[in-house]
């Protein structure tokens, strides 16, 4: 058997293998932080609803006050807590900002809450994630929504079991990258990987499904706006923040330096938790999957068995990863046209990013798929 050196040679076993540790504990820790209600304001958010129906803004601004105000008499308040805080307050803060109100105009305090919360937290975005709506945010009648549409549940719902389901296809892909391509573990993780990775396909269909552009563009995406926190805007939940931008960096990432991709991929994993920022940081600079696949491939020799294995899965995982981001990119195109035709002018999404980084994933993982084709069909014709 050859060995082919992997991921696993040119980093820390054991780092990794903490990382793992601490990635499959985010699951109990986002429950945990969407059972919290630190600042007693679950009677208040039931109601956000229908006074974002009937435009009740000053009713609005009273409960933010009213949030901030218990916020500050606090003075104890773990990691839990400060993000379940940073969660609720920030969901009356969009819901102002909706209506073109400064948060921190309104509620002078509000901007030193959130960065108070923030040093807790140890983040470097005084404001609410994309993981704060979906997975963060807690189920059943206590679930935190900005509209009385059904839509929104549905919206969340897709996305919070998506998450989910992310998680446990990064797990086993870092899992994967302990072994060489010419182990059957390496393909064995991978195609695990792959098999969790459908379940984001079915949230992407459910949304498409149930959610119309008009929908999503009018009643939705208003809330998903910048506001300013000290003299600073910061940027809106957006659905770039997930963990995809680890499978992707550890496929293809980590040795891309694009202009376009580089920026797309700092500005996000900021937003993430700590342990998505330290897989990056394992990763980043470190050969990609892909190149040391290109490098087996130029090199002459035909592959092994459990090689191909690990190709074919590979292949698969980018496989799911396309039938998820094409009708991902649909559904973005769709709302960008339907915003230009009403509004005109520039439209990026609430990461302030446009169109065209959603587009360039998409193309990478198309082009990428396409080179394990390639590497399969020509070791075929080798074999032959």
């Amino acid at each position: 058997m050859v060995y082919v050196k992997t991921v696993s040679d040119t980093v820390m076993d054991g780092r990794a293998l903490q990382l793992l540790n601490n990635l499959r504990q985010e699951q109990a820790i986002n429950q945990a932080i969407a059972d919290a209600d630190p600042l007693d304001v679950d009677a208040s958010l039931r109601l956000l609803p229908l006074l974002n129906e009937r435009k009740e803004i000053a009713a609005i601004g009273e409960l933010l006050e009213e949030a901030v105000t218990r916020a500050q008499k606090q003075h104890e308040g773990g990691f839990i807590h400060s993000s379940a805080a940073i969660r609720d307050i920030c969901m009356f803060a969009a819901s102002l900002m909706c209506y073109g109100i400064e948060p921190n105009e309104r509620v002078p305090e509000f901007s030193q809450t959130l960065l108070d919360y923030s040093i807790i937290t140890q983040s470097h975005i005084p404001r609410d994630s994309f993981i704060d709506y979906t997975s963060r945010n807690p189920a059943g009648n206590r679930e935190r929504h900005f509209t009385t549409r059904s839509e929104e549940g549905v919206f969340i719902d897709s996305l919070r079991r998506g998450m989910a389901a992310l998680d446990a296809s990064l797990q086993e892909l870092v899992h994967a990258c302990q072994y060489s391509f010419a182990q059957q573990d390496f393909a064995d993780h991978c195609s695990a990987a792959a098999h969790n990775f459908q379940i984001m396909i079915d949230a992407i269909v459910q949304v498409k499904r149930g959610i119309t552009t008009e929908v999503f563009t009018h009643y939705i995406r208003p809330f998903f706006e910048p506001f300013m926190v000290e003299g600073r805007a910061y940027s809106a939940p957006s659905g770039a923040e997930m963990s995809i931008l680890n499978i992707d960096l550890i496929i293809w990432g980590s040795d891309c330096y694009d202009d376009l991709y580089t920026p797309y991929v700092q500005a996000n994993i900021i937003r993430l938790p700590t342990v998505y920022q330290e897989i990056c940081r394992l990763f980043v600079g470190k050969k990609s999957l892909i190149t040391m696949l290109q490098d087996i491939a130029t090199s002459g020799r035909q592959l092994c068995k459990d090689e191909r294995n690990s190709v074919r899965a590979l292949h698969s995982l980018l496989t799911k990863m396309y039938s998820f981001r094409m009708p991902h990119y649909k559904v973005a195109e769709d709302n960008v046209k339907l915003r230009l035709k009403e509004t005109g002018g520039e439209v990026k999404g609430s990461s302030g990013f446009g169109i065209d980084e959603v587009k360039y994933v998409l193309d990478q993982t198309m082009k990428k798929r396409q080179l394990l084709a390639q590497i399969l069909a020509e070791d075929a014709i080798q074999a032959s």
